[in-house]
């Protein structure tokens, strides 16, 4: 079996993402909305139903502000690096 000699230097091709607009975000939230609405409307118990998709809703709530809770944190926590100590300046 042979093997074939590569270039030392080939890097691996990034996954290029793209740009997701507030637009974008704000519409997806109405979206969502509109879908609840309708799963709600068409619900046996409609009550219980929403009771359900809310609840579910404020836990994705509660994670992105988690997030930007623990971002903000580690952009003003103080650091250190063998020789002196810092402090990060991060605005939220």
């Amino acid at each position: 079996m042979a093997v074939q000699k590569g270039k030392g230097n080939v890097k691996p091709k990034k996954a290029t993402t793209t740009k997701i607009s507030e637009k974008n975000v704000i519409e997806a939230m109405a979206n969502l909305e509109k879908l609840a609405m309708e799963y709600i409307g068409q619900a046996k118990d409609k009550i219980k139903t929403g009771r359900k998709i809310t609840d579910q809703i404020r836990v994705v709530a509660d994670n992105i502000e988690n997030e930007l809770l623990i971002e903000g944190i580690n952009l003003t926590e103080a650091y250190d690096s063998m020789d002196f100590v810092g402090v990060g300046i991060g605005v939220l």
